[in-house]
């Protein structure tokens, strides 16, 4: 998808919704991580995921920001220095936990749990 296309889909979306977009993004992303075959793919997910948070900065509650913000850097950094072959894996697994971290903050993960909600 063109990113001009991606970002009108994208801002008529909820702020729950940008990020279990943002999220779905990061899962794709730590899939392929590892996989060396799939380092094109990886460094536009890698972009995508970056501007996903820069188009919905101004739809998440303040609270949220700084660890979104701390997200961006870190994927716009994997994004410089990508690929490291001994790193795909922290790079997977990373990406994982962020990933669980945006559907807790969406509301649709259970904090304690871990399992999906309603």
């Amino acid at each position: 998808m063109k990113r001009q296309a991606l970002y009108s889909r994208f801002k008529t979306l909820e702020w729950q919704q940008q990020l279990g977009n943002l999220a779905s993004t990061l899962a794709s992303l730590s899939k392929r991580a590892t996989v060396p075959q799939h380092d094109v793919l990886t460094s536009s997910l890698l972009r995508e995921a970056a501007l996903m948070i820069e188009w919905c900065a101004a739809s998440i509650p303040k609270n949220y920001l700084l660890e979104l913000a701390a997200m961006q850097r870190e994927l716009l950094t994997w994004e410089r220095v990508f690929p490291i072959g001994q790193a795909r894996t922290v790079l997977a697994l990373h990406t994982r936990h962020q990933s669980e971290r945006l559907l807790q903050m969406a509301g649709f993960l259970d904090d304690d749990e871990g399992s999906v909600t309603g």
